[in-house]
């Protein structure tokens, strides 16, 4: 299989998962929200949109940026862009892309810095 093809797979994968940690997490609010993979030219921008019209941008997956291997996963800088800082993940490397607790509304933040410590380049 072509690396875009699984790639393709495992950004519909995420986008499920996020939807189902949502729905467990919340029985009550169920099926209320949906989320979408937007292709651009360097990244792919996953949606996180509530049936209700508020939508935010849960992260982006890179196709072509130079600095990042294609498939890592990156923090949502604004709407338009990412986080160019660091991937809080792969989703190619091999290992699954977890979604629990915090990671459905976006990819883990760089832990330590921002507590006053240094950073450590692990994932809150």
């Amino acid at each position: 299989m072509q690396q875009l093809e699984k790639l393709n797979e495992k950004i519909d994968q995420l986008c499920a998962d996020i939807v189902k940690a949502h729905d467990e997490d919340f029985p009550s609010l169920a099926g209320k929200i949906e989320v979408q993979a937007k292709k651009g030219q360097k990244f792919v921008k996953i949606i996180r949109r509530e049936i209700e019209g508020s939508r935010s941008v849960w992260g982006f997956i890179n196709l072509k940026h130079s600095d990042f291997e294609v498939g890592d996963v990156l923090l949502a800088k604004s709407w338009k862009a990412p986080a160019l800082n660091k991937a809080r993940g792969n989703l190619l490397n091999g290992r699954p892309y977890i979604i629990k607790g915090m990671r459905q509304y976006g990819p883990g933040y760089l832990s330590g810095y921002c507590a006053g410590g240094k950073r450590n380049g692990g994932l809150i």
